[in-house]
């Protein structure tokens, strides 16, 4: 079974839908993951930066990340990782120039995982395998 990270965007864009286009792939790849087509993973810097989104930018209320942390963690067959490699995420960062919040997620994939995101910077990381969910779908033959 194909393991899929997902990047804190790809939650975004399904609890704020506003990128219509996203958010229907995003819905497809989630209903994939309920019908046990692949093995979800995420992390806790995921959630960090999920509620740094929307309590900071979109100013909602705590309540609501805790409903959006809650949802992500009863997706089927979620895995939420804690440990991150952090020499390997420093390594990253210094090498890429990237975020380094990104390099610490870059460093929490299990082995053979893509990692599920919008955010260009993923694709300049050797060491991973970034790709969108679209990309995926093309990738697997699921178009349509």
């Amino acid at each position: 079974m194909k393991k899929l990270f997902l990047d804190t965007n790809i939650f975004l864009r399904f609890f704020l839908r506003d990128n219509e286009n996203q958010y229907r792939d995003v819905c497809r790849l989630f209903a994939k993951i309920e019908e046990g087509n692949f093995k979800p993973y995420t992390s806790s810097i995921v959630f960090l930066e999920l509620n740094y989104v929307v309590r900071n930018i979109y100013k909602l209320p705590i309540e609501e990340v805790l409903d959006y942390i809650r949802a992500v963690k009863e997706i089927r067959g979620m895995t939420v990782i804690g440990k991150t490699n952090t020499d390997k995420a420093i390594n990253l960062y210094k090498k890429y120039k990237i975020k380094l919040g990104d390099c610490f997620i870059a460093s929490q994939l299990p082995d053979e995982a893509v990692l599920v995101s919008y955010d260009r910077d993923f694709k300049k990381i050797k060491e991973i395998k970034s790709q969108t969910p679209d990309e995926i779908f093309k990738e697997l033959g699921l178009l349509g």
